[in-house]
């Protein structure tokens, strides 16, 4: 090569390496978006204040409470409290990381201040709050220094009451709390504890309190309220209000311990919460009570046209009325023992769903069973259940076909309506485990009352057996005999599945049951009326006692579990 050609090729080498190792490098980088880190959850803590909390002989009127970060301060009308209260609200701002409160009225002598901040200080973050914050001082040489804890719990499911206000107040006027706000207030905490500090001696009166408006008073309707009986009394706590084990091991004690019971009002008024166009051509009115002796009366059809088919549920507070004769708006007067307790005027008209708008032909019959899946209950009758009353019917015209190891036979089953309107249908047989069953339903064997007829069909199913069961028995033990208990058999989400009454020590059997988890309820009927019955807070009337097994019990195949309670 010759040696110019050379020299030209080492030039265009020395401009290629560095500018192939800049592309390289910039090849090999990852850009990453930067990250935050965690979370904060973790609220501001008090570092030092002036003057110092719980600290006596105050004689200013500025005080100063710093923070670990910076802070804000939610609305102080909604949160804060003094007690004892002032005629002048001081005026409350923040500085970076710390709150300042000057003083715009004179102090009592020898008085202890609190000054409870709720949740009102959160950090500037994420606004993770100060729970319960109380800060307190001394205009005398002595603070007052005595507490008071509990917990609070929802009267009826037994809950922890998480949020709720608890109050004291040493004025013992029947409507106080509806009136006055408290001397003293703290909010209940996750498992509906609570803790009163720098508390006066003396009797108190406690209340707890839903507060729905945010202003220490109980003066909704919707606001849940509880109250002890007698008086309280504070006791002495050496520990201080930041030392954690000091307190968890005062709490353990529960001689200092107060219990309040949450419930609401009773409302003896009887209501509709609710009336709607449930389905084609019916009515559903929801009550808030059970009805006694209900009438309806249909305002603008002829008395002498029927205008519709009732059916109420077992608890009687649910109606549904299938329309007859009906006019475009029904108005629809509503009684109860002679009592008329409101007219309603609804549109009687439902709109037609996208499906349906293809086809003007009438609508089949349509109907559920009572199977799980394709099982039957153990010695159960089959039950189908129409959508609408049935008017016309061939029983003859069901067939049951019966499969069994050996053959297949074909026979009319045992069949009849169970109630009044014809829309539960019960079918019988005598069922066995082994074999399988095949109902079939021929088309228009069933008419309802808007000539809407049945499908063809098959209702494929086999009776569980019984060692799929289990059997779950308590026997009971009260101490206190002077009243019945209620017993209730619950889900495992609560819902009441069996109910029995009790008078008299005994084992109560609930049977079989289906492999799953219950639980179990008391309520002492005080008053002998077949259900839990709430408080009155002015009549100083507390909500009846429930009590709540601690145990969930597992019920398994073909096992049968019993326990002893005493109540």
């Amino acid at each position: 090569m010759p040696l110019g050609l050379q020299l030209y090729f080492r030039q265009i080498l020395k401009l290629c390496i560095p500018v192939s190792t800049v592309i390289y490098a910039l090849s090999c980088a990852t850009i990453v978006v930067p990250t935050g880190g965690p979370k904060d959850i973790i609220p501001p803590k008090m570092v030092s204040s002036q003057p110092q909390n719980l600290s006596t002989n105050f004689k200013g009127d500025k005080i100063t409470i710093d923070f670990d970060e910076y802070i804000q301060l939610k609305t102080t009308e909604k949160f804060l409290l003094i007690s004892p209260p002032m005629g002048k609200l001081p005026d409350i701002k923040v500085k970076g990381h710390a709150v300042v409160i000057k003083l715009e009225d004179s102090l009592r002598s020898n008085t202890t201040y609190n000054f409870y901040f709720g949740d009102a200080i959160v950090d500037n973050t994420e606004a993770n709050p100060l729970t319960n914050f109380n800060f307190a001082f001394s205009t005398g040489s002595e603070i007052d220094s005595l507490s008071l804890s509990g917990n609070v719990t929802d009267a009826f499911t037994r809950m922890p009451a998480k949020g709720a206000l608890v109050m004291l107040y040493n004025d013992f006027t029947d409507s106080l709390p509806m009136k006055q706000i408290p001397m003293y207030v703290s909010r209940t905490l996750e498992n509906g504890s609570f803790r009163l500090n720098s508390l006066a001696s003396g009797k108190y009166r406690a209340v707890a309190l839903i507060d729905g408006n945010s202003d220490y008073m109980y003066n909704l309707p919707t606001e849940y309220i509880g109250f002890r009986s007698d008086s309280v009394m504070p006791f002495y706590n050496a520990a201080s209000q930041n030392d954690t084990n000091a307190i968890k091991k005062l709490e353990a004690d529960r001689q200092n311990f107060i219990s309040l019971d949450l419930f609401p009002e009773p409302d003896s008024v009887q209501r509709i919460l609710k009336n709607s166009i449930a389905a084609k051509n019916r009515l559903s009115v929801v009550f808030r009570y059970s009805m006694a002796n209900p009438s309806f009366r249909a305002l603008n059809v002829s008395d002498s046209l029927p205008w519709s088919i009732l059916e109420w549920n077992r608890t009687t507070d649910t109606l549904n009325a299938w329309l007859l004769n009906k006019p475009d708006t029904l108005n629809l007067e509503i009684s109860d023992e002679g009592i008329v307790l409101d007219t309603i005027t609804i549109s009687t008209t439902m709109k037609a769903s996208a499906k349906n708008k293809k086809t003007n032909a009438s609508e089949s019959l349509k109907y559920a069973t009572s199977l799980s899946g394709v099982q039957l209950g153990y010695d159960k009758p089959l039950m189908l259940s129409f959508a609408n009353p049935v008017k016309q019917f061939d029983l003859n015209a069901l067939k049951l076909i019966c499969k069994t190891e050996k053959d297949t036979t074909t026979i009319t089953p045992t069949a009849h309506f169970a109630d009044s309107i014809h829309r539960k249908l019960l079918v019988t047989y005598k069922w066995n485990s082994k074999d399988g069953y095949d109902l079939y339903i021929p088309k228009s064997s069933f008419i309802d009352i808007y000539s809407d007829s049945c499908d063809s069909t098959h209702v494929v199913f086999q009776m569980r057996d019984i060692e799929e069961y289990g059997r779950f028995a308590v026997t009971l033990k009260r101490k206190e005999q002077s009243c019945p208990v209620i017993i209730q058999l619950l889900s495992e989400k609560g819902s009441v599945l069996d109910q029995q009454i009790v008078t008299t020590d005994r084992k109560i059997d609930f049977g079989l049951l289906p492999p799953a988890k219950y639980g179990l309820k008391a309520i002492k009927d005080a008053n002998r009326n077949g259900r839990w019955d709430t408080g009155e807070f002015i009549k100083k009337i507390q909500p009846e006692k429930v009590l709540v097994h601690p145990k969930i019990f597992e019920v398994r195949t073909n096992w049968e579990l019993d326990e002893t309670w005493d109540l």
